[in-house]
């Protein structure tokens, strides 16, 4: 008997860039305990999507595409706050493949707990700014990254860590910060915003976006401080779209 997988607000039904090496399908949960004004799922966040897929139809599609797809994503949203992915990432497993997860990292038990073949953990700016910038409701938010960041370091390199350089939240002094709390991690990404998809806070589009040669300087700082550190062009984040 598999488990229900609840909350699922919209499926990719191929991907060759959200799980690296894998050809996999991304199921995107809904809800969200951050608030990004940078975020491009904003109805994903604010779990105002009115179609949540059935269970039924996603363990059917799962089950057709083994042998074609290698992985799953769970993705969001952030699917930590979903109490049944650690049961449906071991389901998922079960039929064969391989799951990542995309977190926030502030529910850290949950990464454990889910024991993600890869882990994509987005680190979003210093830990005390996560109240005044991302509206973070934890008092112990350096607590729960620290863990989590851990466990990406132990994976090596199954894990990254991912950083959108978004203006304001993301400054020359906050990376120097986020260099030492990251330092011994095996792959850091760096994103550069993208303001011309749809975002959580509309006045992001209007914000110039972080120059080049400011996001290379960046790259210099941690990169002294990881052992890849690597800058994704283009938006090459999954956004929700496409159903069964």
């Amino acid at each position: 008997m598999r488990t229900d997988i609840i909350g699922v607000a919209g499926l990719q039904k191929n991907s060759f860039i959200d799980f690296p090496g894998t050809v996999s399908a991304v199921l995107f949960f809904s809800g969200c305990n951050l608030r990004c004004p940078y975020c491009h799922n904003p109805g994903i966040v604010h779990a105002q999507t009115k179609d949540i897929m059935r269970s039924e139809d996603l363990w059917n599609f799962l089950e057709k595409r083994r042998g074609i797809l290698d992985g799953v994503v769970l993705s969001g949203g952030e699917p930590t706050l979903h109490r049944c992915c650690a049961s449906v990432a071991s389901d998922i497993r079960g039929l064969g493949y391989s799951v990542k997860l995309d977190t926030n990292g502030l529910l850290p038990e949950k990464i454990t707990e889910i024991a993600p073949n890869y882990l994509a953990l987005d680190i979003k700016t210093t830990p005390k700014n996560y109240t005044k910038f991302l509206h973070a409701t934890y008092n112990d938010v350096e607590d729960r990254l620290t863990a989590s960041i851990a466990i990406a370091k132990e994976m090596k390199e199954n894990a990254e860590i991912r950083i959108t350089i978004a203006p304001d939240i993301i400054t020359i002094k906050i990376i120097e910060e986020l260099a030492q709390i990251l330092s011994g991690i095996h792959s850091v990404w760096l994103q550069p915003m993208q303001n011309t998809v749809e975002m959580l806070d509309p006045s992001m589009q209007t914000k110039k976006t972080i120059p080049m040669n400011e996001i290379l300087e960046c790259q210099n700082i941690l990169g002294a401080k990881v052992t890849n550190c690597r800058i994704r062009s283009g938006n090459t984040m999954s956004s929700v779209r496409g159903y069964i």
